[in-house]
């Protein structure tokens, strides 16, 4: 009898599964990942992430290979924050002492409030009216809209994507010396 019985009948789901039971599983663990690693691991948000990322493809291989298999001597969430542990060991990153226990107790995400997040959007609507149309085109074009040099040369009339570079530097210059 296992002592994990809703997790071994996720294992099941996983490893027939390719898509829904893999998303959810990816959702539900990236948050209380990445806050464990962040907080424990002392690592930057974006570290995290990319651990979370790898750790979750060792889980994956791990499932689909048979590595994995029913009944779990812990559950799949300590699983695969002890897979975070060794990849970040085998980094060589410095991860103190901890235990070899993961804390089952729920995270809560960091979530910036509405206020802060309505303060920088308009900081940045103010300073983006600041240097002027066409650095506000350039900018918008490359950031918000995602257009790689050669379409911002194209949509701008610019004779190169190395003349549109330099035109983007030269406003994101602007914009730091507002700051």
């Amino acid at each position: 009898m296992s002592k994990y019985p809703d997790d071994d009948r996720r294992l099941q789901q996983l490893a027939t599964d390719k898509g829904q039971a893999w998303q959810e599983l990816y959702d539900e663990m990236r948050s209380p990942f990445r806050l464990f690693f962040i907080k424990y691991g002392a690592m930057a948000p974006e570290a995290a992430l990319e651990l979370y990322q790898e750790a979750m493809v060792v889980l994956y291989r791990n499932i689909v290979n048979g590595k994995l298999q029913n009944p779990l001597d812990s559950t799949l969430k300590t699983y695969l924050f002890g897979i975070g542990k060794i990849l970040l060991k085998k980094k060589g990153a410095a991860t103190g002492n901890w235990d070899d226990d993961i804390p089952e107790l729920p995270v809560e995400p960091e979530v910036e409030s509405r206020q802060e997040q309505s303060a920088k959007a308009e900081l940045v609507r103010r300073l983006l009216g600041q240097v002027g149309a066409s650095c506000r085109q350039i900018l918008e074009l490359a950031y918000l809209r995602g257009f790689v040099m050669e379409a911002i040369a194209e949509e701008l009339g610019l004779p190169s994507a190395g003349a549109a570079r330099k035109r983007k530097h030269d406003c994101l210059k602007k914009l730091r010396d507002l700051l």
